[in-house]
C-alpha cells in the first residue's frame, strides 16, 4: 500500500476508534465501510480483524470481571463452526456479492437504533448457542456486526459494564478465530503488517483521547452526519461497487 494509503486508514481508525468511545458504537461499522474504498473485502475484512481484535482485547483485560460467563459460554460453543462455514462461503463468493452484502450489513447497523420489537424483550440463554453460529458466519463475510449483537445482548439482569464487557469478549472470540481462519486459507497478514502497526496503535490512542475531544461537540448532529456519511458509503457499495460490477 502507498503512503497516503496508510496514512488515510491510519488517521480513520483513529477517528472512529474516537467515535466508540463517544457513541458507545459504529466506530467498526464505519472503518470497515471506509477500508472497503481503497482496499479488496478479501483484504479488508482479515486486517479489520486484527484491528477490532487489538481493541477488544483491551476492552476484555479491562472489564475481565464484568463477564457474563453463562451467555459467553453458550455464545462459543457453535461459534468456531459458524466461522469454518462462514470462510467456507466467502471463498465463493465474487467481490461484488460481498461489497453489496456489507452495504446491506451497514444499512441494518443503523436501523438497530430504531428496533422498537426489542425493546423490554430478552434472548432466552440458549438462543445464544444458535446465535454464535450465524455470527461466525457473518463476521466472516460483512466484518462487522457488534451494533446488531448490542441490541440483543440488553437485558435487565445485566449492567452496564457486564454488557460493554461482554459484547468486547464477544468481539474478541470472533475476530481472534476471523484471525485464525484467514491465516489457515494462506492470507498474507506479512503483506500488510506496516499498515496493521499504524493502525492498531492509533486504534489505542483514538480510543483514550475520543471522549476528551468529541465530547465538545454537539452529539445531536455529530451522529446525524456520522449517519449521512455511513448510509452514502453503503449506498455506494450497494450500487457503484456491487449491483454495477455485476453488470459491467
Amino acid at each position: 500500500m502507498s503512503p497516503f494509503e496508510i496514512a488515510f486508514l491510519t488517521t480513520t481508525v483513529f477517528c472512529t476508534s474516537a467515535l466508540t468511545a463517544v457513541v458507545g458504537a459504529g466506530g467498526g461499522t464505519a472503518l470497515i465501510a471506509i477500508m472497503l474504498q481503497i482496499m479488496s473485502p478479501a483484504a479488508a475484512i482479515p486486517v479489520h480483524g486484527v484491528v477490532m481484535l487489538a481493541s477488544n482485547t483491551t476492552r476484555v483485560w479491562l472489564l475481565w470481571q464484568h463477564m457474563s460467563w453463562p451467555i459467553i459460554i453458550r455464545f462459543a460453543a457453535l461459534l468456531p463452526f459458524g466461522v469454518a462455514l462462514g470462510l467456507w462461503l466467502f471463498q465463493g463468493l465474487p467481490t461484488e456479492a460481498v461489497q453489496i452484502l456489507i452495504g446491506c450489513f451497514v444499512l441494518l447497523t443503523l436501523a438497530t437504533r430504531y428496533m422498537k420489537f426489542m425493546r423490554g424483550r430478552e434472548l432466552p440463554l440458549w438462543a445464544f448457542v444458535p446465535l454464535g453460529l450465524v455470527t461466525g458466519i457473518l463476521n466472516m463475510i460483512v466484518g462487522v456486526i457488534a451494533p446488531v449483537l448490542g441490541v440483543l445482548v440488553i437485558r435487565k439482569d445485566l449492567n452496564k459494564e457486564q454488557i460493554v464487557g461482554t459484547l468486547g469478549f464477544f468481539g474478541f472470540i470472533g475476530n481472534l478465530l476471523k484471525v485464525a481462519g484467514f491465516t489457515l486459507i494462506g492470507f498474507s497478514f506479512q503483506k500488510y503488517g506496516l499498515t496493521i502497526l499504524c493502525m492498531v496503535p492509533a486504534a489505542v490512542i483514538g480510543t483514550r483521547v475520543g471522549r476528551a475531544v468529541l465530547s465538545k461537540l454537539d452529539e445531536r448532529i455529530f451522529l446525524a452526519a456520522f449517519r449521512v456519511v455511513l448510509i452514502a458509503l453503503a449506498l455506494k457499495l450497494i450500487i457503484y461497487d456491487g449491483l454495477a460490477g455485476f453488470w459491467a
